[in-house]
């Protein structure tokens, strides 16, 4: 037990009052001289020195009464181990930045230096431990082997910094110092904790992360700030894409200058690109300018921007362009592909090559020899003989678009879906036009309609439409669109592992406005995605990010520097350098570039008292002085005791303690008038 104020408990020493008030029983001084007395015999008072305490309990309650004011004013709290340093000793964990940042102008040399100094200066009965920082926290030397070998810290700490060098991750220093308080073991207990923290510590850095914990009180953090040179610095980065833009526009670029730079001129061009080619411009001090990307005669694939000195962040890799090929195969004939009222016509015009995607469509009356990514019926009814084979190919993962044309569709849609009760009938003739209702936009095969844009069905008019009457269905069909009239205009099924779609009307001018509104376009795009073929451009990864890897597939992923990595289906592999990465699979082979994070460029330091905003604990120079460490264990005493709150209850006991000596004293006074 420990107290904050422990002068207060000097005022325990009024529990002497009540015992003197107890033994004081001073005979009435006043006499009256009352005539029914003169016949009683006077009795003689008892001598001081002779009397003797009564109502022991009543005493008893009335001086711990006092003491427990006194415990409460005193303010007492109970300090744990950790809390309560036994020797000058400090334990010290070392936070050494080599994020990408620290690449500048000698930096890494100066922290490692610092690292290196702590480390001879520390006394063999300190503790001390360091661990490297960027996007996550690396230990270097732990606080378990300083403790089993102190007197080897500094030849095997250099031995390991020479294996290391600066990263290209962010300053995720919010998730280092979260990592970091839990690094002090049990052999730290007794000692004074503190983290030495060598940083450039620019503006990049992110700290939101700390507002989610509550710092320790007993830990301090010592920033020290290693700053080069010059602060002026351009960077690069990748624009965000303009959605209208189309897929072939040039690279958006984003380039920015620091504050109160002198720099102005910059020169942006391509690797190995002709002089001619590259662009020459001026950024004002602390100004971000929007630019495309100059010509790149030479297909290269890094961008590079001179100008400053600092060039970690003046390098920009972009992705050569790699469409995937896609098989598309329409079963019917190949000779109605010039036929303007056929729908292999329209089809073949709908399916244009974009940044991503290469689709091959091919057109026949038999199955290809190797089964195509996506199949689609439309025009004409398969043999009787051909339906199980459709199924087979549905089954393993196909992805089949059925037109239903005519009542014989029905017996090929009975095998692929199993449901014997579905029928196909001719539309009523009556009918002038149909429209889209109750379509499900948030479905994944009708995904595109979710854009507002496309929302709009009051255009879309179907002159020609077949009845499919489900019966018995249950849930193996779902209708995903329906006519004004009710009757299903698209269904789909899950069937093994592949997806059927069925329409209840053709795109092509004979049957509906489809093919010439915008939305067959995106449709036909939505259901490649739904068939693993997006159109989507690559997103923009970072270093830090995850690859984007088919988690069914097993891949090998090649580094810019050529190390290999084979990865099972399910792994996922993190990027952790800028370049070009190479992610092969049984399906095909791509390049994905990965970029510096653009925080990265934002070099200008921040003060070290903008931790504190986060709660943290800041060592200033006076830690290292008797006083210093007074002042520490004062605010730490304090902050356990506000935590603690140990008064309440001792104020609760006193209370209680009150109310029961109240009803003992009326007690005691009733006894003695009943007696009298």
């Amino acid at each position: 037990m420990s107290w904050l104020f422990p002068f207060y408990l000097a005022g325990a020493a009024a529990v002497i009052a009540p015992i003197l008030l107890h033994l004081r029983r001073k005979p009435p001084q006043d006499r009256v001289e009352f005539s029914t007395l003169m016949f009683l015999d006077a009795s003689t008072p008892v001598p001081v020195s002779k009397r003797r305490l009564e109502n022991w309990l009543l005493l008893l309650l009335r001086c711990l009464a006092l003491i427990l004011l006194a415990l409460m004013f005193a303010r007492p709290f109970i300090q744990s181990e950790s809390a309560a340093p036994t020797s000058g000793n400090q334990a010290t964990l070392i936070l050494l930045d080599h994020s990408a940042s620290m690449r500048r102008e000698g930096l890494w040399k100066r922290g490692m230096d610092e690292a290196e100094r702590l480390f001879k200066e520390a006394k063999i009965t300190d503790r001390m431990a360091l661990a490297v920082f960027d996007g996550e926290l690396t230990p270097v030397w732990t606080f378990e082997e300083d403790r089993n070998t102190p007197a080897s810290r500094s030849t095997a700490l250099k031995s390991r910094l020479a294996d290391l060098a600066p990263g290209w991750g962010a300053t995720q220093l919010d998730r280092a110092l979260i990592a970091a308080v839990p690094s002090f073991d049990s052999s730290t207990t007794t000692l004074r904790k503190r983290i030495h923290l060598i940083t450039d510590l620019q503006e990049g850095t992110r700290l939101d992360a700390l507002r989610t914990i509550a710092w320790p009180a007993e830990l301090t953090l010592k920033v020290q700030r290693l700053d080069p040179a010059t602060n002026d610095n351009f960077s690069i980065a990748l624009a965000a894409r303009d959605e209208e833009a189309k897929a072939d526009t040039l690279v958006r670029l984003r380039l920015s200058n620091t504050r109160e730079s002198a720099l102005r001129d910059f020169t942006l061009a391509w690797q190995k690109a002709p002089q001619a080619e590259a662009i020459s411009a001026q950024i004002p001090a602390g100004a971000s300018r929007i630019f495309s990307a100059p010509p790149n005669s030479t297909n290269a694939t890094l961008l590079a921007l001179s100008g400053d000195k600092h060039d970690f962040d003046n390098r920009l890799y972009i992705a050569p362009p790699q469409p995937r090929a896609v098989r598309i195969h329409f079963l019917g004939d190949e000779a109605t592909r010039d036929e303007a009222a056929a729908p292999l016509y329209y089809l073949a015009r709908a399916l244009q090559p974009t940044a991503t995607l290469a689709p091959v469509l091919t057109a026949a009356k038999e199955m290809p020899a190797q089964a195509p990514d996506l199949l689609v019926i439309s025009g004409g009814t398969p043999p009787a003989g051909r339906h199980a084979a459709l199924r087979d190919f549905v089954t393993s993962g196909g992805f089949l678009i059925e037109v239903a044309t005519s009542p014989a569709d029905a017996p090929l849609l009975q095998t692929l879906t199993g449901i014997p009760g579905i029928t196909v009938k001719d539309g009523a003739e009556s009918d002038d036009y149909r429209m889209l209702a109750d379509v499900k936009t948030e479905h994944p095969l009708l995904r595109p309609f979710g854009d507002p844009k496309l929302r709009d069905f009051t255009k879309l008019r179907f002159w020609k439409h077949r009845q499919i009457e489900l019966k018995d269905a249950g849930d193996k069909l779902e209708t995903l669109a329906k006519f004004d009239n009710g009757l299903p205009a698209i269904l789909s099924a899950r069937i093994g592992k592949g997806t059927l779609v069925v329409l209840a009307s053709g795109w092509h001018p004979g049957d509906s406005q489809f093919a010439l509104s915008t939305k067959f376009v995106p449709l036909l795009y939505g259901w490649l995605a739904a068939a693993g073929f997006s159109h989507d451009p690559a997103a923009t990864l970072l270093v830090g990010d995850a690859l984007p890897l088919d988690s069914a597939a097993t891949h090998t992923v090649t580094e810019p520097g050529g190390k290999t990595h084979r990865l099972k289906a399910g792994e996922s592999f993190t990027a952790k350098e800028v370049g070009l990465f190479k992610v092969e699979n049984a399906a095909h082979t791509r390049t994905v570039a990965v970029n510096l994070p653009p925080d990265e460029g934002r070099v200008l330091p921040l003060a070290p008292q903008k931790l504190a905003e986060y709660g943290i604990k800041l060592a200033g120079s006076e830690d290292s002085s008797a006083g210093g460490e007074a002042t520490d264990q004062r605010l730490t005493s304090t902050d356990t005791e506000q935590r603690q709150q140990t008064w309440w209850y001792v104020l609760l006991v006193l209370l209680a303690v009150l109310l029961l000596e109240t009803w003992f004293a009326g007690r005691a006074r009733q006894t003695v008038l009943q007696t009298a």
